[in-house]
């Protein structure tokens, strides 16, 4: 019994008992008729929500099923790639209108002294080079794009475990990935963009569209070197545009006053010129500079994705105690020429 409550009337006083609900002293035919009711009802009730339940449940399960499955299906945006041929198809129509600009070309060669055939066969030589410089560009975009950049899989993950040794600081030994339902290699990461676990994930770059990771790291520094160069090139293209394009006695101002009266005059004077020549510049160095950053990366044995944890380790260990704090080790890198010979010719996979 749980309880006993007693309940005082000016009649009587009656003693009720609790037992799980029931009143076992109320034994008369009403009660009993009442109980049978409330058990048919609840009968009833569970009758009419079971098919709702068991609706709910295979509803549940293939929302499971449907959310394992998109997992494992890649879902790329395409529109940054595009973004990128547009950029370049731009550039190059621009460029074609500044080796195309012959209608002026008169009088630049003749304060130039130079003939009217040999100029024209030196522009169409830059623009020959420029063409193949921009269609380099475009293919070493596909390289990445096209490439793998070390996927890991069931079938090939006993391959990918034993590639690279476990630190016990970055990456421990023993955790399993709930996607793929395997043990997680060491330097491998879970790509949230392209549904994919990557050997060796570096970082995932929008323009090529694709996880850059042990297999196509090569081909993602080609395409940083080409690309930067590019700009940089098409900036010469504009400052050669506005050099033959002044006046003879202008080279005398430049030697003699270049920024206080030569530059503010030309970019008076070619505004346009001048400032696709600093955009260009600005992005060419900028991304040759990041390739330089992924160089010095690639010659320590460490990706964008280490860089972050170690720097949060260093950040833990500054606020712990001395005798609490942990040595943050590289243990891959193994000297400036293997790291070098790991990205340029890297291990299979399959």
């Amino acid at each position: 019994m749980r309880g006993t409550h007693s309940f005082t009337s000016s009649s009587s006083s009656v003693c009720v008992y609790i037992y799980e609900g029931i009143c076992p002293t109320n034994n008369s035919p009403k009660s009993a008729i009442l109980r049978e009711n409330g058990k048919h009802t609840r009968a009833r009730v569970m009758m009419l929500l079971s098919p709702l339940k068991e609706w709910w449940r295979r509803w549940w399960r293939s929302k499971k099923k449907k959310g394992k499955e998109s997992r494992n299906v890649e879902k790329r945006n395409p529109l940054s790639a595009i973004a990128y041929y547009l950029v370049v198809l731009i550039g190059y129509l621009l460029a074609l209108d500044f080796f195309s600009d012959l209608g002026d070309a008169k009088n630049t060669i003749k304060n130039n002294n130079i003939n009217n055939n040999q100029k024209k066969k030196t522009e169409f030589i830059k623009l020959f080079w420029f063409t193949l410089h921009a269609v380099f560009g475009i293919v070493s975009q596909l390289l990445v794009l096209k490439s793998d950049p070390g996927i890991v899989t069931e079938k090939n993950h006993k391959v990918c475990y034993k590639m690279f040794p476990f630190d016990d600081l970055l990456y421990e030994e023993g955790k399993s990935c709930r996607t793929l339902n395997i043990d997680i290699p060491a330097r491998s990461k879970w790509d949230a963009v392209t549904n994919r676990r990557v050997c060796k994930f570096d970082h995932y770059c929008a323009v090529v569209n694709q996880a850059i990771g042990l297999r196509n790291l090569r081909w993602f520094l080609l395409f940083l070197i080409v690309n930067g160069a590019l700009c940089v090139h098409g900036g010469l293209v504009c400052w050669n545009r506005v050099m033959t394009r002044i006046p003879k006695h202008w080279h005398a101002v430049k030697e003699k006053d270049f920024f206080g009266l030569f530059l503010p005059a030309v970019m008076y004077h070619h505004t346009r010129s001048m400032f696709s020549m600093f955009v260009l510049f600005s992005v060419g160095f900028g991304v040759l500079g990041f390739a330089l950053y992924h160089i010095y990366l690639v010659s320590m044995n460490v990706t964008t994705n280490e860089t972050y944890k170690y720097a949060h380790m260093r950040r833990v260990n500054k606020r712990l105690p001395k005798s609490e704090r942990v040595d943050v080790v590289n243990i891959w890198n193994r000297g400036i020429v293997l790291n070098v010979k790991e990205v340029l010719f890297p291990m299979r996979v399959y």
